[in-house]
């Protein structure tokens, strides 16, 4: 969202998966049942599915219900998010959870028919479908509402209409349908000055007939209506294209908006540009009156019109009868305009894309091409300075630091990552405007105190930065001179069709030209180059010269970073765009205009398909779903015209080997992108085997295979993939740019670190320094008090989540499940939760939240307790990186008065401190389930006697383990096709891309660990007996090194006998239970004991000894204060 500050709300994301009944899940995970099974018996319920609540809350060891952030994403604010808010009487979008808005991943096509025709019950609220957008549909995902949300809020989500009527009037393509009523999802803010929709009108839009040389590609219907390519004639030929040149655009009095922007409203979607037509209507035209759509008359002075709107704007124009009843239906509901984004201002330099230089000529030099980029790696070694400005402005993805190699927090090791398979959390950009990012306070704050650049965790961040930098650079993300513009119309031509009535119009734009008012002030710009992603093939290069007149000058003055396209030449085919804010890549870099004058210089032409109306019901919106799920093939086509590109058997000799079927698959690409709104889609033909070849099937096993033709070297760098995976380097451009920007850029090393000054930088000066009236910290650091206890827990605790996180986000992306802004949408929601946990550490009865003691005490742990000194420390700031800024900035000229504490003095009071950090991380792990007297008795049945009537010995304790573990893991959906499944190894190690090993990592949940909580010596006899029971069936896998566990657990209803409320650590729970004792908690670790004792408060000799070495020591300070105000009293 350029330019617009908007905020966030956050919802809940689930797939089909959680909408399973049990015995759909029993089926799942039957290993002897395969998926037709499961989806035969999916297709047979009838009723209405369900979404369970511990979903979206689950109860803590307190019995406090609390919301589970696992399924939770941020979104920004849009219309339909600003309807919920106002329902709930809230003024403005905070990090809101709304439950009116869900979004579901289908994974079963008949659950998604089963939610058209019922509904869904979602912890007990009803749901319907309502849209899904077209990136939605791209990943088969839809939007639930809440069935009384929707209720309430129809007409003004539908402004007026509804589906009744729309199929009065003949219906619409339901593709449309859907695209245009997921509009109100759009991202959006309400502008400073409100839109008056009185001052408002709505035209036709400008069309004309341009004629031009073009690369043609002739598509035709068979007689089943598939479309499917009738001829690629050789050379270019002239024809007669029709444009519409206002696509997508209206206009604005300047003034009336701070800048060109794009739009949203009811069934309203475009860009905005600043035109005085009415200077032009009184001076040129001398003429004030101009038509609507339906034909009336309106005086743009006499009504005092500021702002035009095209029919391609407003898409469900056609249903209402005049302009007049869309604005009644308009302010009946209250709907208001408002802002998607505003046009970005124009910038010196530009990151390009792989895609944009892959198709430059086969053997052009591309070395001075490169230069920019070989010289800023050169210049991030050695210029600190320029270091700290480009920090600022360095995504955080870029310097994410990876806890996943660090051992420090390895005994936090979630259990998750071993027993079961998580789900995939997925979400919506989060990139804001109104929150400096993490990298850019950071920058600040090495401006403040430049010795932080000592602390180790700000090198490594500047160390990433560098590395992030060099492996875009290899993967064609070099900086050139350029700017992303929005491409707008030559408004001076539109009015002259408005107002002189000019079917034919003139404009102010000629043939092959451009006007940019940046460029134009520049000076010395001649020629500009103008790109737009995707760009797939070599006739999307835009050569166009610079216009230079005090016309434009004049006219376009308000346009300050657009691009202003003319009317008379094919520019908008060149890039497939039309002006509804498409952004164009507009550079004036002279190299690259070298380097790309002999490519084409005509566009690639070929008609695409117009969806044909019809009847909207639950079936064709199923059906219309079902088949845009299943044309989901943008990616895969654009990585196969890379391949082509990218081929090994592409020579100097034959440059243009793949041209003809690029071409095509260019089509086939768009037929793609249009698909979810027309229904049409391409067929390959006589080059489906070259696709077959570089995209395998997706269908059965097939979808496995590997394709024949690999990706290009280059992809190493620029998609992650393994060297065993990627073709051997070519002389292609892209493979030439990764190996001279690779060359001499790999071992700098960086001038301003030097280890002999890293204790300049003092981790105080993070800190709050304010004195109180006896010139003491105000806010002290006191490691022994329950808040800083408490804390320590959640910090353990969140760093360990976040392991879990990078663990999942890898092999999501891994399967092309996520993009970047997903990702950085995953961290933002945890940071959030972070910062809310924080919260309620520091917030005292009154609800205030003591922020400063807050961050002081999370700086004292990050950088001098043992657990978390070398570990990340992204969660410090980033979720408090603005108050640690403020602080450098008041230390700079003050005093240090927080006390210097050593690491040693902590670990002392704290001896044992392994054991301690032990129970700290089966306490943050734990989790509990009910245990019954079927469940005891299943237990006991199994068991195998000796003849005085015992059980073999240990059996007992292994068996209620296990059966603890599995109940657990099978209630929470995380058994693996029905099994649960441990591993007998011991380490796990990494190897690189060579297949060298780089890191042994200790495995903290294995069969060792189970007989440690069993206080089993050995298993192999137990699992044998265990195996020759009933209703338990153990499967050694000796190649895995696992074991594969399933247990019948008796499915009865009746009262629970006890809770286990620590699934790794139950036997104590079962002892309990035995003896009729009480289970308590420990004051030190928090860790469940059996209470033997009146005065007990810990769970054993460690424990205590260490809850007394701690209350020596409260006295002690107790005593040294009371000592000090004495002394201060005499």
């Amino acid at each position: 969202m350029g330019n617009v500050k908007a905020g966030r709300v956050r919802i809940y994301k689930f797939n089909s998966f959680k909408a399973l009944t049990k015995k759909e899940n029993d089926i799942r995970n039957d290993k002897e049942k395969n998926n037709d099974y499961l989806l035969e018996e999916i297709a047979k319920n009838k009723n209405i599915r369900n979404i369970d609540r511990k979903y979206l809350y689950y109860k803590d060891k307190e019995g406090k219900e609390k919301e589970n952030e696992r399924y939770q994403i941020a979104v920004f604010e849009g219309d339909i998010v600003r309807l919920a808010l106002k329902e709930r009487k809230e003024a403005k979008a905070d990090y809101q959870l709304l439950d009116e808005i869900v979004y579901m991943e289908i994974f079963h096509n008949d659950i998604m028919w089963q939610i058209i025709r019922d509904g869904i019950l979602i912890a007990d609220k009803e749901y319907i479908l309502y849209s899904a957008t077209t990136g939605q549909v791209r990943n088969t995902t839809v939007t639930l509402l809440r069935k009384d949300f929707f209720e309430s809020n129809k007409d003004a989500l539908m402004v007026g209409l509804s589906v009744e009527y729309i199929n009065g009037q003949g219906g619409m393509n339901v593709g449309k349908y859907l695209a245009y009523t997921a509009l109100p999802l759009s991202s959006s803010v309400l502008p400073g000055k409100e839109i008056d929709i009185d001052r408002c009108m709505l035209v036709k839009g400008l069309e004309t007939s341009v004629r031009g040389m073009v690369k043609y590609i002739d598509i035709q219907p068979d007689q089943n209506g598939q479309h499917y390519v009738a001829d690629t004639p050789d050379g270019f030929i002239e024809k007669d294209i029709p444009i519409e040149h206002t696509d997508g655009a209206g206009m604005f009095l300047p003034g009336e908006l701070p800048s060109s922007c794009q739009i949203r409203s009811g069934f309203f979607k475009g860009a905005m540009f600043p035109f005085d037509f009415r200077l032009f209507a009184n001076t040129i035209a001398h003429n004030t009156k101009i038509p609507d759509a339906w034909e009336y008359e309106i005086d743009v002075e006499e009504q005092d019109i500021r702002y035009i709107f095209t029919t391609s704007q407003l898409k469900m124009w056609k249903m209402y009868p005049s302009w007049e009843a869309y604005k009644k239906a308009f302010k009946e509901n209250k709907i208001k305009i408002s802002i998607n984004s505003y046009a970005n201002p124009a910038k010196g330099t530009v990151t390009f894309a792989y895609q944009y230089l892959q198709t430059l000529p086969y053997g052009c030099d591309i070395k001075r091409l490169c230069t920019p980029a070989k010289d800023d790696l050169k210049r991030l070694h050695t210029d600190i300075e320029y270091v700290k400005s480009e920090m600022g402005y360095a995504d955080d993805s870029e310097t994410e630091i990876n806890d996943m190699d660090n051992e420090n927090i390895g005994g936090s090791e979630s259990i998750d990552d071993v027993i079961a398979v998580t789900d995939d959390m997925q979400t919506n950009s989060i990139e804001t405007t109104d929150k400096k990012s993490c990298n850019s306070i950071i920058a600040e704050a090495l401006n403040v105190y430049p010795q932080l650049i000592y602390d180790p965790y700000i090198e490594k961040k500047i160390r990433q930065m560098v590395k992030s930098r060099r492996r875009s650079y290899r993967a064609g993300k070099i900086p050139l001179s350029g700017y992303y513009s929005y491409a707008a119309p030559d408004m001076y031509a539109f009015c002259e069709y408005l107002f002189c009535g000019e079917s034919n119009p003139e404009g102010l734009v000629p043939k092959n030209h451009i006007y940019n008012k940046h460029y134009d002030e520049k000076g010395n710009v001649e020629h500009l180059i103008c790109l737009r992603s995707p760009h797939l093939s070599r006739y999307e290069y835009g050569k166009k010269d610079l216009i230079k007149s005090d016309k434009c000058r004049e006219w376009f003055k308000y346009m300050e970073s657009d691009t202003v396209v003319s009317c008379h030449d094919l520019l908008s085919k060149t890039l497939q765009m039309d002006w509804d804010g498409d952004e164009i890549l507009v550079s004036d870099d002279a190299e690259l205009w070298e380097l790309a004058k002999d490519l084409p210089e005509y566009p690639l032409y070929y008609v695409m398909q117009q969806a044909e109306p019809q009847q909207i019901t639950k079936e064709a919106i199923f059906d219309t779903l079902i088949k845009g799920f299943d044309n989901n093939v943008i990616g895969d086509s654009s990585n196969a015209m890379t391949k082509l590109w990218n081929a090994p058997d592409i020579s100097g000799d034959n440059p243009l080997l793949y041209d003809d079927a690029v071409n095509v698959y260019c089509a086939y690409s768009n037929y793609a992108i249009d698909y979810p709104k027309t229904g049409k889609n391409l067929a390959l033909g006589e080059y489906e085997a070259l696709y077959t070849k570089l995209v395998p099937p997706k269908d059965g096993k097939e979808r496995f295979a590997k394709s024949e033709i690999k990706h290009p070297n280059f992809f190493i760098e620029a998609k992650g993939k393994k060297s065993k995976n990627v073709e051997k380097p070519t002389k292609s451009v892209m493979d030439r740019i990764k190996k001279y920007i690779g060359e001499g850029t790999g071992r700098l090393g960086y001038t301003y670190f030097d280890d002999s000054k890293r204790n300049e930088f003092d981790y105080r000066m993070l800190m709050n320094n304010e004195k109180k009236e006896d010139e003491t910290a105000k806010y002290e650091v006191d490691r022994y008090d329950d808040q800083y206890q408490r804390l320590f827990l959640t910090l353990k605790r969140r760093k360990a989540s976040k392991k879990s996180i990078c663990s999942a986000i890898d092999k999501e992306e891994r399967m092309k499940n996520m993009d970047a802004t997903e990702r950085a949408g995953r961290f933002e929601t945890f940071h959030y939760h972070c910062i809310q946990e924080i919260k309620e550490i520091f917030t005292d009865k009154n609800g205030f939240f003591n922020e400063n003691l807050a961050v002081n005490y999370l700086i004292d742990m990050e950088y001098m307790q043992h657990e978390f000194i070398t570990s990340s420390k992204d969660i410090l700031w980033k979720c408090f990186g603005h108050i640690i800024l403020a602080n450098l900035q008041k230390n700079i000229t003050g005093n240090i008065v927080i006390k210097f504490r050593p690491r040693r003095a902590y670990k002392k009071a704290v001896k044992g401190d392994a054991i301690l950090d032990k129970k700290i991380a089966e306490k943050m792990e734990c989790r509990h389930i009910d245990i019954t007297q079927s469940d005891l008795s299943f237990i006991t049945d199994s068991l195998e006697l000796y003849k005085n009537g015992n059980p073999h010995s240990n059996d007992m304790e292994l068996l209620y383990v296990l059966f603890c573990l599995y109940k657990e893991a099978r209630a929470s959906n995380k058994l693996k096709d029905g099994y649960f499944v441990i591993t007998k190894r011991k380490h796990i190690t990494s190897y690189d891309s060579r297949g060298k090993k780089t890191k042994k990592r200790k495995i903290k949940f294995n069969m060792n660990k189970i007989m440690e909580i069993a206080d089993a010596k050995s298993y192999v006899g137990s699992f044998k007996r265990f195996s020759d029971t009933d209703g338990i069936e153990i499967i050694d896998d000796e190649e895995r090194e696992q074991f594969k566990i399933k247990i019948d657990i008796p499915e009865v209803k009746e009262e629970n006998l006890f809770t286990v409320k620590n699934i790794y650590n139950p036997m104590i729970y079962l002892q309990a239970y035995q003896q009729g004792k009480d289970i308590c908690v420990c004051k030190v670790c928090g860790r469940d004991f059996i209470k033997t004792s009146n005065n007990q408060k810990t769970c054993g000799k460690i424990c205590s000894g260490l809850l007394q070495r701690l209350n020596a020591a409260r006295r002690n300070e107790e005593n040294r204060k009371a000592t000090v105000e004495g002394q201060k009293a005499i």
